[in-house]
């Protein structure tokens, strides 16, 4: 495996940026498709008078891009034809136009590549990641090496980035935030602590309260609200188990995102079976708060993809509807 280190040596990465994206991988796939008859769409079948035409649902038609957000986009150089990864080397930042893709999800992601990993990611993008990659070169940042889990876990390093959402609401008010904003640390999963009996005189399951009879535990499910703990708390005068109560209250309660993000770099590969080179993180992990090798930016820490790892789900209510378009700006943390 070798790290993904393209155009270290070379003077000019802006110059080299528009080469590569005037040049994408894959020309001979690209230019086979050209050459695929296109099959004419079904002729539409003829309308019923009298009958009410249906409306396409809000998710089948696409959002128009909001004219705050066009004119983010416009502050910089297009580095792909979908106009989706923008560098504004004046301001030391690249901009990716994305859309919302998944508001309750547990998390991989805070960005992948589209028609990837959508149900753990809360955007994705539409085009290359390689592009992203190489615009990140441009601003001046060179790439650290990703995340290794053996033979010892090293978590994936790099210079620190920052990233910024910005998206306009329903009011049409430019919103601009740090994107950990949207995630907090997951709670939807169980809480359990050591419990010699079940509580006497409770029938269980209670609210999210269980117990294991075998393992001698006492079990809650989510988050707990102040009200779910004091009326539990109510119920038996145990020492152990009001310490359990309020044990679980204490780790239940959802915690906003502070871990810092690094330019890892992915990583380029050669597939064992077409000889095909290519480059890790466009498979999915462009930018990841989970540890993941092929990913282009990585959270620095100890993530869900390693045993004991923090997990991180969307924030929902801090994030626009499903479908709606998103900028994210990537720049380089001040040192």
């Amino acid at each position: 495996m070798t790290y993904f280190h393209p155009f270290r040596k070379l003077m000019f990465p802006w110059l080299l940026v528009v080469v590569l994206t005037a040049f994408p991988p894959n020309v001979d796939q690209q230019t086979v498709a050209q050459e695929k008859p296109v099959s004419a769409p079904p002729l539409a079948p003829a309308p019923v008078p009298g009958a009410q035409e249906e409306k396409p649902s809000d998710e089948s038609q696409e959002k128009p891009v909001p004219e705050a957000l066009q004119k983010l986009l416009t502050s910089g150089v297009a580095l792909n034809p979908e106009a989706t990864v923008v560098l504004d080397r004046p301001g030391k930042r690249v901009l990716l136009k994305t859309k919302v893709a998944c508001r309750e999800c547990l998390l991989e992601m805070l960005c992948c590549m589209e028609q990837t990993k959508e149900h753990e990611s809360i955007v994705s993008l539409a085009g290359r990641a390689e592009t992203v990659h190489a615009g990140l070169l441009a601003i001046g940042l060179q790439p650290g090496k990703p995340v290794t889990f053996q033979p010892e876990f090293r978590p994936p390093s790099g210079p620190k980035v920052d990233i910024f959402a910005n998206w306009v609401d329903a009011e049409g008010k430019l919103h601009r935030q740090d994107a950990r904003s949207w995630m907090r640390t997951s709670v939807s999963h169980y809480y359990s602590s050591p419990l010699p009996q079940p509580p006497p005189g409770i029938k269980l399951p209670l609210m999210e309260l269980r117990y294991d009879p075998y393992n001698k535990e006492i079990l809650w499910y989510g988050a707990m609200s102040v009200e779910q703990r004091d009326k539990l708390l109510s119920l038996w005068q145990d020492a152990t188990y009001q310490e359990a109560i309020r044990k679980f209250f204490k780790e239940s309660q959802s915690k906003p995102m502070t871990a810092d993000f690094v330019f890892a770099g992915s990583y380029q590969e050669v597939r064992p079976d077409t000889g095909e080179k290519y480059y890790a993180a466009q498979e999915g992990s462009l930018i990841c708060v989970a540890n993941f090798s092929s990913a282009m930016i990585d959270v620095a820490e100890v993530s869900s993809a390693s045993d004991g790892g923090q997990a991180y789900e969307g924030w929902t209510e801090r994030i626009p509807e499903r479908g709606h378009w998103a900028v994210l700006e990537l720049a380089a943390r001040p040192k």
